[in-house]
Formats: C-alpha cells, structure tokens, sequence
C-alpha cells in the first residue's frame, strides 16, 4: 500500500501541470484509496477553481546597443489576447511568432528568450514577459540553387522574389518555396538563409531542390453498355525545353471513337501569369448519330486571372467530313473559342466540397463551300456538400445549359450539335440518344440542359454507395423548350477508393423510357466520380 501510495502522490504534481497548462493555477487536488474493492481504486479530487487571466504581455529588446529604437510586436501579431485565460500553448507559441515577426522586419537571426510567467495567487492574472535579441538587420544576398538536374537554372530564378539588396523578409523565402512547387517539376524544395551576416550588412540564401520525374506515362479502361470498352493511354514530359514546358501525347479508342491527340504548354508566356497552350487532335468518331473524320488544331493563351480562376482564348481551325443519314459533308471551320473557369472542389477525381464552373463560348464560321456563321455557348456548374463526416456523406450537383443561334440545325455540323444522355449526361439512356430523334436515330439539336443530383455515402475507407437522378434533353430550338417533355434517368452505384481516385460502377434506369428506343438499363465503368 505505501508503494501505491508513493506513486499517487508522484502523479498529482503532473495532474497540476497539467491544469496550469489551461490557466488553472489555483488547483486543488485530493487524493484518496480505496482498498476495500478488487481492484483497488484510486480516485483524485480535482477542484480546478476558475482560470487565472493573461493581464498582461511584454515584449523587450535586450542589448540594443544599435542606436536605433527597435520596434516590437503588437500582443495580437502573436497570437495572444488579455483577460482570457493565461494557457501555456499559446505562450509557448507566441514565442516563435516573435521570431517569425523579427525575420519578416529584416532580422533574419534574432533570438527569443523562455518567457517568465509571474504569476498572482491573489488576484488570479498572469503576466508574461518575453526578451528577445533580434540581432543585425541585413539584405538579401547572393542566392546559390543545388539539386538542379535537367531544368534550367535562369528559369528557377525567375520565381525568385527578391533582388539581391533588398531587405531581408522570411516570407519571401516561403513565398520562392511556393513558386518552385507550383511548377510540378521538384518534389521538394527548401530555401533558407546562411548563419552569418557578412561585412556589407547581406545574407546569403541557398536554395535545395530535389526534381520529380519529367516523364509520365498513364493507361485507362472503361466500359459502358452503349459505347462498349475503351481504353486510353498517354505519354507526357513535363520538362521537354528545361524551362517547365509539357508535351503530351495520348491515344484513345473504345466502340464509338478512335483519336490521337498532341499538346504543349509553355508556362510564363510574355508573363508570369500567362501560359501559350498548343493542340491538335486526329479522330474518327462514329457514335450513332453520326460518323465524323476530323482533325482540330487549336492555338490560346492561358491567363491566371486568380488562384481558382482561368481564361483563354484563341483561334482553332476543324476540318471534318461527316456522315448522317447516308449524306457526307465536308466543314472547314474557323472558330474564336474562350473558356472561363473556375474550381474551389479539393480534389479532382473524388471532390468532397467547393464547386466547379466552366464557361465555353465561341464563334463558328465555314470558309468552305457554303458559308455558315453562328455561336455556340455552353456553361455548366457543379457543388459538392459535405453533409457528415462520419460516416461520410456526400451531396453532389451538376447542371448545365447549351445554346446556339446564327443557323438552323441543319446546316450546322451533326458532331458539334447539342446531344443529351450517356455516363457523362443522363444515365440509363444511351449515349447521345436523348433529343430530336429521327428514324429512330438522333440528329441532335441547337439547344441542352442537363441536371444531376448524387448522394454519396462511404460505408468503409475502401468501398462507397451511390444513388443518383439526372434529367435533361437536347432541342431543336435555340433555346431548351421547356413545354417539352424532359427524359429522367435514376440508379445506383458502387464506388471502391484506390490511391488514383475511385473506381466507378453506375447502373442506370430511364425513368420514362421511350418504347423502341431505350434500353431497360446501362452499365458505365471507369475511373472517377461520374462529375
């Protein structure tokens, strides 16, 4: 019994640095055994009283023998506030904000004493005092790179945001950090300041990089009742000049398509926010609606108009010869494509929360035999809600809306008309078929809408549980008429999470099935949520 009891009596003064740790200084804690019971109980008496107050903070310079007055730090630039209760974490933390507050005023070496708490019993307040040596100002010196392998030294420094002179600021360093990440060419990259200010007031800074792979190569497979089973492959370099330039090339083909496609993208084209993006893309699509032999090349610049936020703009050209309803024709079209988007969605194949919107807009005009001019626009929105964590619950909407006008249907290109239904619109319905129909075949229209809602739940960190509702058509007007009947598809799905996103398997249903043109069901399989 007195072992037990030595050690109870070896335990309290933890218990009371602990409750000091959340400003309880006044404490009282009672310890009793009781050996009539098996096992025996310790029971502690915890009288925690109420927490003493931080009355007050101070912040002094020692040997400042610069001649200079030296300013100090505001309580709230450290993350401290009066009259709330003196806890020791954020004390201890406000120590390192003070060194973080010197190094962003020019002092790259100062140095912060363990505060002194003195505390008063009587009138339960702590004051805090913390010392600090900030050391010598100094300047950005001369910035030395290591790690570099195959990407250009003068394109690296070009993220560097400081000139050698200016005045030392710490978070110019995290910001070079954030640059070079930003790149996607180095897995990690790690500047810091040198130990020692040299005779003209000037620190050095040396930056440690290690590159990531520039080379990828990437395969999928996909299988859908209504297109039958796909595959892709690519093949990208993400360095191929040295200076960030990527060039990829990837192939695809499944039941309905079979297409190459190339594209480069030069980073920091005439600016640091601009990006010149090059492609082309050789295909023969042969859906039911139509078979279409084209090649499209596309020339844009790419503006960051925010962190979330993109536009580009510039010309493509599509030569095409299609075929619809035993009738071949040939478009040469010049377009002016802008697209505008905009992504807060955290994750790419499997977001949880934020949104997704892209804005496409475009002139069309065939410089090739008949001349045909008109516009095509086309918007759509998605928003993720994470409705519980646990178990995980997930509200997930789409909507979109097409619109065309400056020609009739007809004279439009079968293979850039508006088309509803399929894995990507409305499940249940097979690809393309929902909208004006003719002999039984779709023709597509000027004009879509498009609607989803998805309730996702993970029953365990491998395996998930969709059901969904999507609904919507194509029309043969330039705008969605509405008096027309829409087409509704629901079903369910089954998710399994990997490391590269989740595996998808939806069972779509037509809600209004049209006899003679759905099926009773469609089976879509590939990798990612459906949106």
């Amino acid at each position: 019994m007195s072992l037990l009891r030595r050690r109870v009596n070896q335990d309290i003064p933890f218990l009371q640095k602990a409750l000091r740790s959340q400003g309880y200084y006044g404490a009282r804690i009672t310890s009793k055994i009781n050996a009539d019971v098996r096992p025996i109980q310790v029971i502690f008496n915890v009288d925690t009283d109420l927490p003493y107050i931080l009355e007050s903070v101070e912040i002094y310079v020692i040997g400042d023998d610069t001649g200079k007055s030296i300013n100090i730090p505001d309580i709230l630039d450290i993350g401290l506030t009066l009259k709330e209760p003196a806890r020791s974490k954020p004390i201890l933390d406000a120590k390192h904000a003070i060194v973080r507050w010197y190094r962003k005023q020019g002092f790259p070496l100062p140095k912060v004493l363990e505060p002194k708490a003195d505390v008063d019993h009587k009138n339960r307040t702590v004051t805090v005092a913390f010392g600090v040596q900030p050391g010598l100002k100094a300047q950005f010196g001369d910035t030395e790179f290591s790690g570099l392998e195959s990407v250009n030294e003068a394109y690296v420094r070009s993220k560097v945001p400081w000139k050698e002179g200016d005045p030392f600021n710490a978070d110019l360093l995290r910001m070079l950090e954030e640059r070079l990440m930003k790149t996607g060419l180095f897995s990690s990259a790690n500047a810091k300041e040198g130990a020692v200010i040299d005779e003209k007031g000037r620190i050095p800074v040396g930056v440690e990089v290690r590159e990531r792979k520039h080379r990828t190569i990437k395969s999928g497979a996909s299988y859908k009742t209504d297109e039958g089973p796909g595959g892709n492959i690519s093949w990208e370099h993400r360095n191929i000049l040295g200076r960030g330039e990527s060039l990829k090339l990837s192939g695809l083909a499944s039941g309905i398509a079979l297409a190459t496609e190339g594209s480069f993208r030069r980073p920091e084209f005439l600016r640091s926010d601009q990006a010149l993006l090059l492609n082309m893309r050789l295909a023969e699509d042969s859906p039911d609606a139509f078979t279409s032999r084209n090649i499209t090349s596309m020339a844009q610049i790419e503006r960051k108009l925010t962190k979330r936020m993109d536009l580009s703009a510039g010309p493509a050209f599509r030569l095409s010869k299609i075929e619809q309803f035993g009738r071949e024709e040939r478009f040469d079209l010049i377009s002016l494509p802008v697209y505008f988007r905009w992504d807060t969605s955290d994750q790419l194949l499997d977001p949880t929360r934020g949104g997704r919107m892209d804005l496409q807009v475009a002139p069309f005009y065939n410089f090739y035999g008949e001349d045909i001019f008109f516009y095509k626009g086309y918007a759509w929105y998605s928003r993720y809600i994470n409705i519980s964590k646990a178990p995980s619950l997930i509200l997930a909407l789409r909507a979109s809306l097409g619109a065309m006008s400056g020609a009739e249907r007809d004279e439009i290109p079968a293979d850039i008309r508006f088309y509803a239904g399929g894995g990507g619109s409305i499940r249940g319905y097979a690809f393309q078929s929902v909208g004006p129909i003719q002999n039984n075949e779709p023709i597509g229209g000027r004009s879509l809408i498009n609607m989803s809602t998805e309730l996702r739940i993970k029953i365990t960190e491998k395996m998930g549980l969709v059901t969904f509702i999507d609904g919507g058509s194509a029309f043969e007007s330039a705008f969605p008429d509405f008096k027309e009947t829409l087409q509704w598809g629901g079903g369910l799905g089954f998710r399994y999470f990997t490391a590269i996103g989740p595996l998808r398997l939806d069972i779509g249903i037509p809600i209004n099935r049209r006899p003679n043109i759905d099926g009773r069901f469609q089976i879509y399989v590939s990798i990612g949520q459906a949106f």
